[in-house]
């Protein structure tokens, strides 16, 4: 999978405000409906399938990263948003560190390919140097660049 195809200059909050995990993903899917790729119905749903999730299991994978994700009958291909939090969120990560990066995606219900989007995630972030790199940049454009680089 190829996040940079999944992603648009649109999909990325460079400056996330949010300090919890409740916030991170309130945030990132408030933007996925401001900006037009998800209904008001698929923003509420998502949101709270979401959050019953991650009070379930963190999905703070580690090393300043967290993969929340749900299903949802109103989307017909996987829909991402990227967020970096240079002040860290706290998601209550596996390695109880503040997580700075956030890959949220929506994927459709009968989606069976989850675990491998999961999986092209995480290997991503395992990348020499591209987490350094996400901080370092300063801009959307800078972001998809880094992801286009990496890919």
């Amino acid at each position: 999978m190829e996040l940079a195809n999944t992603l648009s200059t649109k999909q990325i909050v460079p400056e996330m405000v949010s300090t919890t995990s409740t916030e991170a993903i309130e945030e990132l899917v408030n933007k996925l409906h401001e900006i037009g790729i998800i209904t008001e119905s698929c923003k509420t749903d998502s949101i709270h399938s979401l959050i019953e999730r991650e009070d379930k299991t963190t999905t703070g994978i580690g090393s300043g990263v967290a993969i929340p994700h749900t299903f949802s009958t109103e989307v017909n291909s996987i829909t991402m948003i990227f967020g970096r939090s240079m002040e860290g969120i706290d998601f209550e990560a596996i390695d109880n560190n503040p997580v700075n990066f956030v890959v949220l995606f929506i994927m459709p219900e009968n989606s069976k390919n989850h675990l491998q989007t999961l999986s092209a995630i995480a290997k991503f972030f395992t990348r020499g140097g591209i987490r350094e790199k996400l901080l370092e940049a300063n801009t959307r454009e800078d972001i998809i660049n880094v992801f286009k680089e990496q890919e």
